[in-house]
């Protein structure tokens, strides 16, 4: 079934997944892991231009430096899990883009997947493609419906039989929502917009998390799953 581009708009809301070519794994070690996510840290939020010796170095940083922090100001990530042969992203677009000069959501992608795929294949003296072709992507138009998404995502590693407890899996955002573990330096994703509908409690939010799902949530997050089989 083909995955159509969705139309960007100001406040939309879209669930984005990518896989690696042929189902074969996009991270191997835990370095991995941490190299995507200081890609997509170093795009979205940003990292301090002064130099600290306590401070990861960004990735990119002499590849592109023009691009720290390029999409601040444009999106805002809600939540992300990296599995070990695909991702799931969640990404706010915070304005209106002309569609024809930018649209920061594929730019986003792009980069990130292309960086952090020339940094894969440099460690590992190999060539090609790491991911599986065009990212998919699936708009999500209501709040409630946004919930059960984040959910699924955080959820991600339990299904696969990776981790008994979300909290478990290192590479997701899960326990910045349930724990807020992380230095404010290093987060990378808005956590307002979910935890309002959970005043702002990540006790709830974890509640919601650990809650059973019931028939009328699954069939919710049936809508949204782009990634059946694909696994």
């Amino acid at each position: 079934m083909p995955h159509f581009r969705p139309e960007y708009f100001e406040h939309g809301v879209y669930h984005i997944y990518n896989r690696g070519v042929a189902k074969l794994p996009t991270f191997l070690d835990s370095e991995d892991y941490h190299s995507f996510e200081d890609i997509l840290r170093y795009l979205v939020a940003g990292f301090p231009e002064k130099k600290d010796a306590n401070l990861p170095v960004p990735v990119t940083y002499k590849a592109d430096p023009k691009s720290n922090g390029l999409f601040k100001s444009l999106l805002s990530v809600l939540a992300y899990c990296l599995m070990p042969n695909h991702f799931h992203l969640l990404i706010q677009q915070k304005a209106e883009t002309n569609p024809v000069s930018f649209q920061p959501i594929p730019e986003l992608v792009r980069r990130l997947c292309i960086t952090y795929s020339h940094k894969f294949n440099k460690k590992y003296n190999r060539e090609g493609a790491i991911f599986q072709g065009r990212f998919k992507i699936k708009n999500i138009p209501s709040d409630p419906d946004l919930l059960q998404v984040v959910r699924y995502i955080h959820l991600n590693p339990v299904v696969a039989g990776l981790v008994q407890k979300p909290e478990h899996w290192l590479f997701s955002d899960y326990r910045v929502y349930a724990i807020g573990s992380m230095r404010t330096f290093q987060q990378v994703t808005s956590t307002d917009l979910v935890l309002s509908y959970f005043k702002g409690l990540p006790n709830r939010y974890k509640e919601f998390v650990d809650a059973v799902i019931s028939e009328q949530e699954a069939k919710v997050i049936e809508n949204y799953i782009i990634d059946r089989g694909e696994e």
